[in-house]
């Protein structure tokens, strides 16, 4: 990866095979557009809960085999976004951590010297792989610190650390509360045309289309701004800390009638 320390890095590490593209592409393509290093960690491609759609469509295929499909259309989505990828291979379903698959992820992060870091919430009834990535992620943001704990690569500070959509369309149900919301309407089709990549889950683009345009409405709604039409959204870890007040969270739909 080139060096380019001016500009922000950008980490995702995600579940499975598709994640990082339905739920934070739009987001991936930005930084790449603008020249950030961007990093996708794929966890597993998930080969046994993911990809219902290969198993039933060619009975009598292996592991091996949806493995390899599943990577394939990782790569292809992730080319489609000029993203780098990389596969840990862990088998999904379940994803469970243990001490070397934590060290496995403070690497990453040390090794990526990431500034930002997207994952998954931590709550996620609907796919409790997605709450094991999401707790040991966090655990790792916080080890990459450490002195102590010795890597391949020097510590790190811990990157800000952003969760994206849970399991949808039932996000009501794990307390996901987003705090930032990014227009990707400039990039959508982008992201479209990476999701379509993943053809062992034809559903994904149909139903995050649907998704980024609530956003997008929420967005345009919470901003004024007309413009927007498709957005991502995220909940931020930690609060933040500046010298002011941030004026993107102005009441705009209530200001227009009062200002009239």
């Amino acid at each position: 990866m080139s060096e380019k320390r001016d500009l922000p890095r950008l980490l995702v590490i995600s579940a499975h095979a598709a994640d990082f593209c339905s739920r934070a592409g739009g987001v991936i393509i930005k930084y790449v557009k603008r020249g950030s290093p961007v990093r996708v960690v794929e966890l597993s491609v998930g080969e046994r809960g993911e990809s219902d759609e290969v198993w039933l469509e060619q009975p009598g295929i292996t592991l091996a085999q949806v493995q390899e499909i599943r990577k394939r259309e990782a790569e292809r989505a992730a080319a489609q976004m000029g993203a780098e990828i990389r596969f840990h291979n862990w088998l999904d379903h379940p994803l469970t951590m243990n001490e070397e698959r934590l060290v496995a992820l403070v690497e990453e992060i040390r090794e990526m010297r990431a500034d930002i870091l997207l994952t998954h919430h931590h709550s996620d009834p609907l796919n409790v792989d997605h709450e094991y990535v999401a707790k040991a992620v966090t655990e790792a943001c916080c080890l990459a610190q450490f002195q102590g704990l010795e890597t391949r690569f020097p510590r790190t500070p811990s990157p800000a650390l952003f969760f994206f959509e849970p399991t949808i369309p039932m996000t009501d149900l794990t307390g996901f509360k987003p705090n930032l919301y990014i227009d990707i309407t400039d990039v959508f089709d982008l992201k479209m045309q990476a999701l379509r990549e993943f053809k062992s889950q034809s559903i994904l683009p149909a139903a995050y289309e649907r998704y980024a345009l609530w956003r997008g409405s929420q967005a345009k709604t919470m901003s004024g701004n007309r413009n927007i039409q498709y957005a991502e959204a995220f909940e931020q870890y930690l609060p933040s800390v500046a010298n002011e007040f941030p004026l993107s969270g102005r009441y705009y739909a209530i200001s227009k009638y009062l200002n009239r």
